[in-house]
């Protein structure tokens, strides 16, 4: 029985990984109602990448969230340590006539102007943005609104 609304389940492997693949997420306690249960857990460290890669959960999404940043923070880590979803968050706020969120992009520690180019962020997005063309735009548009 699948109960995803999307259809679609993640595997037990997938959704270990996707949590703990979540910053501040040091262990993940799944339940057991068996010894075989928990033997199948336990094989989680024996699964292959392809085996515990949730980066489908993106075909999932419907297709008006495609190319669109949601701030799930599926980019991180960053390894220029920019906080992808909170800049992303502050800049379609400020486009939006919200001035304190220019205020608030201009505190952060690192913020799109620090964007080195890699492209790990947009690897990991589910949602198929290309983060780091997206930070060169914030760049330009929060440096123009001084």
């Amino acid at each position: 029985m699948i109960r995803s609304p999307f259809g679609e389940e993640l595997n037990i492997f997938q959704c270990i990984r996707y949590a703990l693949d979540k910053s501040g997420v040091l262990t993940v306690l799944p339940g057991a109602q068996s010894v075989e249960e928990v033997e199948t857990l336990l094989s989680y460290y024996e699964q292959s990448e392809e085996v515990s890669d949730y980066s489908i959960m993106g075909t999932f999404a419907s297709p008006q969230a495609s190319e669109k940043c949601v701030y799930c923070n599926h980019c991180k880590p960053c390894p220029a340590g920019i906080d992808i979803g909170l800049v992303n968050k502050y800049s379609d706020l400020a486009r939006s006539g919200d001035a304190m969120a220019v205020e608030h992009y201009r505190t952060l520690d690192k913020n799109a102007g620090d964007c080195i180019g890699c492209g790990h962020c947009d690897r990991r997005c589910p949602f198929s943005v290309s983060q780091s063309e997206r930070m060169q735009e914030i760049r330009k548009y929060m440096d123009n609104h001084k």
